[in-house]
């Protein structure tokens, strides 16, 4: 059984509006010894996306036992169906909508159960705000010692929803992969990852093309060029990055997430 009375917080309410504190006023009415962490409330609205890569990033900085509760759910109040699964000691409660495509791409996650036991839920249930009236009361029984299995039925992974995410193409002289996510800062997350460049010989790398522009080095550190200057580097989760020192490499290459990324190595 995993037991810790750590939760994690990942949501789109931003800060000006009550949600999250109402949410966490819901974990904390079921289990007044919870621990809460914010881990953050910047998501874009509705962009699973952004959350499914922000947990898979983000989990194993955590205890083995944490519970991750994540929020983005532009469905509410739909026939979609809310999860809550575990792996690696670790849980995690969403909505059914992709959020957990990344951790099961991985196979991170092992078991995966629906959450239906109305038992769980309070009487009053608004059909715009499950994170707090069906979620967090499950994030706070869980961390008071309640086992998985009493949430609702196992349910096969091949039955959850999956975002579209092509993984990159990968021949002789090089990879063809994707934008995949622009931070606040404008770095530039493709899809490319340590394990793709990993196929090829060390010292083979030729260049990163983006957009029309090139980049022939991988650097360590922003720093590593003048301030105004694009570079690529492998961010701090292992994905390939296009950067400026101190600027904004989304709109200097005018890209978004989708546009084509190519990696060269030499023959």
């Amino acid at each position: 059984m995993i037991q810790d009375s750590l939760i994690t917080l990942t949501t789109d309410f931003g800060l000006q509006d009550p949600y999250v504190g109402q949410m966490k006023g819901a974990i904390l009415k079921q289990n007044i010894h919870a621990r809460i962490i914010d881990l953050t409330h910047a998501i874009p609205a509705h962009d699973i996306l952004a959350a499914a890569i922000t947990i898979r990033s983000s989990y194993r900085y955590f205890p083995a036992g944490t519970t991750h509760l994540v929020v983005v759910d532009p469905g509410v109040g739909s026939q979609r169906r809310i999860l809550a699964a575990s792996g690696e000691g670790h849980r995690f409660i969403a909505p059914d909508n992709g959020i957990l495509t990344l951790l099961l791409r991985d196979s991170i996650i092992d078991t995966i159960h629906r959450v239906e036991n109305s038992s769980l839920f309070p009487r009053e249930i608004s059909a715009t705000f499950h994170g707090r009236d069906i979620m967090a009361p499950v994030a706070a029984a869980l961390t008071a010692g309640m086992e998985l299995d009493r949430v609702g039925p196992v349910t096969d992974p091949s039955h959850c929803v999956l975002l579209d995410l092509p993984e990159p193409v990968i021949n002789d002289s090089g990879i063809l992969g994707q934008v995949l996510h622009i931070d606040r800062f404008g770095n530039v997350r493709t899809t490319i990852t340590t394990a793709s460049l990993s196929r090829f010989q060390p010292g083979g790398f030729a260049g990163i093309e983006v957009q029309g522009r090139r980049i022939n080095t991988i650097s360590s550190t922003y720093c590593d060029v003048p301030e105004g200057e694009l570079l690529a580097l492998i961010d701090s989760s292992g994905y390939l990055e296009v950067a400026v020192n101190r600027g904004h490499a989304a709109r200097e290459l005018d890209c978004q997430p989708g546009d084509p990324v190519i990696v060269y190595f030499h023959k």
